[in-house]
């Protein structure tokens, strides 16, 4: 190769490492239109981003990271330490990409047709979008599978072509179970009650670990509600998206739980966005109050998209989930069918002479938070007043 093709390949090179993009498309879940069931709603989620070009940047932060846990824990890092430490924060340091525009088809639709969303990315790179889907083409999708496998496959493009990624999204029948779970504590041991340090540690050092018989117990939820029904997994964490990546291989590819979306919270890390430096110093801190929040108001969203499905919802009792569960029992009490607890605080709680009485704040008080999610349950019925679904 003379000096001109060489010249010609770092040109092309360095071309592709400015405009080569990635698309994450978070897996997501369609329901019926309650106003027209023609057609399917999709709440959809997709991030655009890429890694830092200027690599003393990610090992700048990577490197105070863990000085930081070394501090901690008064010891060098252990290698593996130091690789889940890289692997999770991988997409708190990526390069967010704003003012990209996106659109997605499905890979079993043969006529290919092109969804785009109507808006372009914030300064976080991230568009959150509902997108209608004809049912035609979605059961013309389903008729061209092979298999029983509920789960289509999208294929999501910038418009300029240089940034992809695939997604799945799964279409609930509007009636079956749906399972909600949380996931740390629940199925993923995290040690919450322990406080911010062991949770930390737990999750950028250790390899994740699943609780014991959690996924067999799910595995049965399904077996029980028979292959007549159509029976849906929904995880919901505290944990904000830019650990969506490792906790998905966790979940689904180490440990093999039930596929299923999952649902977790906003960090704004990008400046430029107003509410960012709130929801990093939220983290920072940590806050069961913004965790209970955001998941009531999740689970909400889900049901009432889903509201002629029956739910089983299952938690731990080491962050705030029996409050949330609560909350959820009265705004949805025919469609609650049960709460499960896992008990993660007996032991912490033997031995000890428990004081009770009216005076004694035995759980939050979600009275406000539930008259708002009230508000918006009925405004929910009121934009579908001819609809069997609501």
């Amino acid at each position: 190769m003379g000096r001109q093709g060489v010249l010609r390949s770092l040109f092309q090179e360095l071309r592709s490492r400015i405009l080569q993009k990635e698309v994450t498309v978070y897996d997501s879940y369609g329901y019926l239109d309650p106003a027209d069931e023609g057609m399917w709603v999709v709440p959809m989620r997709v991030w655009v981003h890429v890694n830092r070009d200027t690599p003393f940047v990610e090992d700048a932060i990577e490197n105070w990271a863990i000085g930081h846990f070394e501090k901690d824990l008064e010891r060098p890092l252990e290698p593996d330490e130091k690789a889940q430490l890289r692997t999770c924060l991988a997409n708190f340091i990526a390069d967010d990409k704003s003012g990209e525009s996106v659109r997605f088809s499905f890979a079993d639709d043969n006529t290919g047709k092109v969804f785009p969303f109507t808006h372009e990315t914030t300064h976080n790179g991230v568009i959150e979008e509902n997108i209608r889907v004809p049912d035609e083409l979605i059961r013309a999708c389903y008729a061209r599978r092979a298999d029983a496998n509920r789960w289509l496959e999208v294929e999501a493009r910038t418009n300029d072509a240089h940034g992809s990624g695939k997604g799945r999204i799964r279409f609930l029948e509007p009636e079956g179970l749906s399972v909600v779970s949380d996931i740390d504590d629940t199925i993923k041991i995290t040690h919450v009650p322990a406080g911010k340090r062991t949770v930390l540690r737990n999750t950028f050092l250790k390899p994740f670990r699943a609780a014991e018989g959690m996924r067999e117990r799910y595995l049965k939820f399904a077996a029980d509600a028979g292959a007549s029904s159509d029976t849906s997994f929904h995880y919901v964490s505290g944990s904000p998206w830019q650990l969506y990546a490792p906790l998905r291989r966790f979940l689904f590819e180490q440990e093999q739980f039930p596929a299923g979306t999952v649902h977790m919270k906003n960090l704004r890390k990008n400046l430029l966005d107003r509410g960012a430096l709130r929801d990093i110093m939220a983290f920072a801190v940590g806050g069961d109050l913004a965790t209970l929040d955001q998941k009531v108001r999740q689970i909400t969203n889900l049901m009432i998209h889903l509201p002629r499905r029956k739910f089983i919802l299952v938690g731990d009792s080491g962050e705030k989930d029996p409050e949330v569960y609560r909350a959820i029992q009265k705004l949805f009490p025919d469609q609650v069918l049960q709460v499960y607890i896992r008990d993660v605080l007996g032991e912490r709680l033997t031995g000890m002479e428990l004081i009770t009485g009216s005076d004694v704040p035995i759980a939050l008080d979600t009275g406000a938070l539930e008259t708002e999610m009230e508000s918006l349950i009925a405004k929910a019925r009121a934009d579908a007043p001819e609809s069997p679904s609501l």
